[in-house]
């Protein structure tokens, strides 16, 4: 866990992950242009900011869209601003507003977070806004918030907003068929309460006709056997963020599938990357919200 000074205090491996620019080149940029200059901590630890962040992500894009960097650090603020706004490209737009929805969630603008994505809701749907905006912020906000980088303050204000999204959004699907799908009961272990990511999965089993019993957060064991006794489901799914550190994965692995021998079982999530499981014959580790979107929707 992060001490509390290391919050919004990016490494250049924090950068290099949420931009996509390796940390060589970031070095180089630094180096040859003077550009991405990283501040030091008391003990002379190099780190970036959130305005640091910021302008990383704007560099990054500008660049991955044929701008050369050479020209992109001669620029001012206002330069960049104007060329941003020329820019009419509908990906490099949804790559901007995600980017600002970030810099909105650390300087806790929620107000105006919000209304940006009602108004790309208004612009391109809830289920748009559901799959493209909210689904890449929320692998960003992932990144942030396994490596201790966002305060639970601004995780949780910016996840209420995209909570009350993905309920719309489901409020907004067609009516669940008599012939739906198979049965996916959706849970989150005890200790473990960020469901966006279970909220999500809900979001689209609902919608490519599948029937998800939604349980929820933090859901004891108990509670998941009654329902495998009761519904005998074809498949568990578990989405992983950030349960307690003495939550034992294989432990709990072994005994969900004790409770619930005739079910497969699929886990995703963040954790997963910095623990070792069992392996069970009826087990599938997903390695992000896009794997499982793709598993789920074709079983």
């Amino acid at each position: 866990m992060a001490a509390k000074g290391d919050m919004n205090r990016f490494s250049i491996k924090d950068i290099e992950n949420l931009t996509g620019i390796r940390a060589h080149t970031i070095r180089i940029w630094e180096q040859r242009y003077g550009i991405l200059q990283p501040k030091r901590t008391a003990t002379n630890i190099r780190y970036y900011d959130a305005l640091d962040l910021k302008l990383a992500l704007r560099i990054a894009l500008l660049n991955s869209y044929g701008y050369k960097i050479s020209r992109i650090h001669q620029m001012t603020d206002g330069d960049m601003n104007a060329l941003i706004q020329k820019i009419n490209d509908n990906e490099f737009k949804l790559q901007m507003l995600v980017n600002e929805l970030l810099d909105l969630m650390l300087t806790m603008q929620i107000d105006e977070f919000e209304e940006r994505v009602n108004d790309y809701i208004k612009q391109h749907g809830i289920e748009h806004t559901v799959e493209q905006l909210l689904f890449q912020f929320l692998e960003k906000i992932g990144i942030m918030w396994m490596t201790d980088r966002i305060y639970p303050a601004q995780e949780h204000l910016v996840c209420n907003v995209i909570y009350r999204k993905l309920a719309l959004g489901i409020e907004h699907l067609p009516k669940k068929s008599p012939d739906a799908g198979p049965q996916v009961v959706l849970f989150l272990p005890e200790g473990e309460v960020h469901d966006i990511g279970l909220m999500y999965v809900n979001f689209i089993l609902r919608k490519y006709g599948k029937s998800p019993i939604y349980l929820g957060p933090n859901t004891p064991l108990e509670d998941v056997r009654v329902v495998c006794e009761q519904k005998n489901p074809e498949y568990l799914y578990l989405h992983l963020t950030s349960v307690a550190h003495e939550f034992d994965a294989p432990k709990y692995f072994q005994k969900l599938h004790a409770i619930c021998p005739g079910s497969k079982i699929l886990v995703s999530g963040g954790l997963l990357k910095h623990s070792k499981h069992a392996v069970l014959p009826n087990m599938r580790y997903l390695s992000n919200l896009q794997e499982a979107k793709s598993v789920l929707i074709s079983v």
